[in-house]
């Protein structure tokens, strides 16, 4: 789950509080941070990690940005704490560190595109309210919405792929044709 400095009490193991931010500040470049940390709740402490990356220049300005015009619109004043965060994804989770650091961030981003798809579909396409009453005339209000969406997604897929931190954690294969005839390649670098 995508946490900030304050909605979620975090503790070391001797159960003092967790210092969140003075973590990402050691944070360098594209380097993924992994701490183990727990959340009390009445008398027992639920273990669990914490997995973070700074964001690129690019979005973390874009991120500070948003925070100063969604606390301006509610009158209040942006911590400079909160703008230093701003530059960096952190995810709290309660996966086994079977699960790398890596993959924990990759199951959050995929997550966080299906919500920005939701979103989305609901904004745009106004699938959020079902306007019909009877079943024939609601299932074809709903496949059209949803042919819609589809056809919406393919566009969306055929251009860049989100990352919420600014940049992919691993280069992803690139396919090059290989021939006239349109046989594809794999273009990574080894």
């Amino acid at each position: 789950m995508k946490i900030n400095l304050t909605n979620l009490p975090l503790v070391d193991n001797d159960g003092s509080p967790f210092g969140l931010l003075d973590h990402l500040r050691t944070l360098k470049k594209t380097e993924l941070g992994d701490w183990d940390v727990w959340v009390p709740y009445e008398d027992i402490f639920l273990a669990g990690r914490v997995c973070a990356l700074k964001k690129s220049k690019e979005a973390a300005e874009k991120a500070r940005i948003k925070a100063l015009r969604e606390n301006g619109k509610k009158g209040h004043m942006v911590k400079p704490e909160t703008l230093e965060a701003a530059g960096y994804i952190f995810v709290f989770t309660t996966l086994p560190r079977m699960f790398s650091t890596k993959t924990a961030l990759e199951i959050y981003r995929g997550r966080w595109q299906i919500e920005l798809t939701f979103k989305r579909l609901k904004s745009i396409i106004g699938l959020g309210h079902l306007r019909k009453t009877d079943v024939r005339g609601a299932k074809a209000w709903l496949h059209g919405k949803l042919l819609v969406a589809f056809l919406m997604e393919a566009f969306i897929a055929a251009g860049e792929r989100f990352f919420p931190w600014g940049y992919p954690l691993s280069p992803e294969p690139r396919k090059v044709p290989l021939s006239m005839e349109g046989e594809l390649i794999d273009a990574s670098p080894a």
